[in-house]
């Protein structure tokens, strides 16, 4: 690209940082279409698509996504897997990370674990240089929430624990950090890192199910207040629906235990109704 062409780049990138989403989409694929070079064209794309995910046009994302694996799959005959830099060593790497975050914007989780499992043992040699040093902290930080949200905290402690997340996720962050130190019962941390999340910004099922961890936490910590005062924030940013019956039998439990046997009544007859849904207990 000209460097007016890297300029226009750079300030639709700001556009976009500043919540200007649909204008920095546009202008992007405005210079897109008047590069030339293929190579150059397929980057844009890969940014593209990236900024789709980001504004959660899922379909669109994923038919951005197909359009550039068709691309390169024109443009590369024998991929290399050496240290070199340059667009036909970079792309592929580029657009398998590309890949990780359109399937997990589909919801499919699993599959976007094989994705990353499979794109670590694929390009080892190009993760370990430092122009790929943003890509890595992403996918470590993918890595380990998907598998925290399979369950797999032990596989996940190492990616949360090891990473240094873009500074956008990390509150999310966070909240799986404390949630896997809550898992190994490391209450004092769990505490700090929930805390952590909450003071960062979390979405409202997320703060609300940072929150109800929290009050467990508290609650084996014997800080009774403290519990409750989580528990009823819970109920104030998520759905009652999002956290299931178990958020009315924590109620109950620590309104017993500070003598407010009318609450623990009330909260018994609420949990009664509720159909179960969360598994954090």
């Amino acid at each position: 690209m000209t460097e007016n062409d890297v300029q226009v780049f750079e300030e639709v990138c700001r556009k976009f940082d500043a919540n200007d989403h649909l204008q920095a989409l546009q202008e992007l694929r405005d210079l897109a279409s008047r590069i030339a070079d293929p190579w150059e064209r397929a980057e844009l794309n890969y940014h593209e698509i990236m900024f789709l995910v980001g504004i959660h046009s899922v379909p669109e994302a994923r038919q951005r996504l197909e359009d550039l694996k068709r691309v390169l799959a024109s443009l590369i005959k024998s991929p290399s897997d050496g240290y070199e830099i340059g667009s036909q060593f970079s792309l592929p790497v580029m657009a398998r990370n590309a890949e990780v975050r359109v399937t997990i914007e589909e919801g499919k989780e699993p599959e976007a674990l094989r994705l990353i499992e499979d794109f670590v043992s694929r390009y080892p040699k190009q993760l370990s240089l430092p122009d790929f040093r943003p890509i890595v902290e992403e996918i470590a930080t993918l890595r380990g929430v998907l598998l925290a949200n399979a369950g797999r905290w032990a596989d996940a402690r190492p990616f949360l624990e090891q990473t240094s997340p873009p500074k956008a996720w990390k509150a999310q962050h966070c909240y799986y950090l404390g949630r896997c130190c809550y898992e190994f019962r490391e209450y004092e941390r769990a505490r700090d890192k929930l805390v952590e999340a909450l003071n960062l910004g979390l979405d409202a099922n997320e703060g609300g199910m940072a929150h109800y961890v929290l009050g467990i936490v508290e609650y084996h910590l014997s800080d009774m207040n403290a519990a409750k005062r989580q528990f009823e924030l819970s109920l104030k940013t998520a759905d009652p629906a999002y956290l299931g019956h178990l958020i009315w039998e924590w109620l109950e439990a620590t309104s017993r235990a500070l003598g407010l046997q009318a609450e623990a009544e009330n909260y018994r007859r609420l949990k009664d109704g509720s159909p179960p849904k969360s598994k954090v207990n």
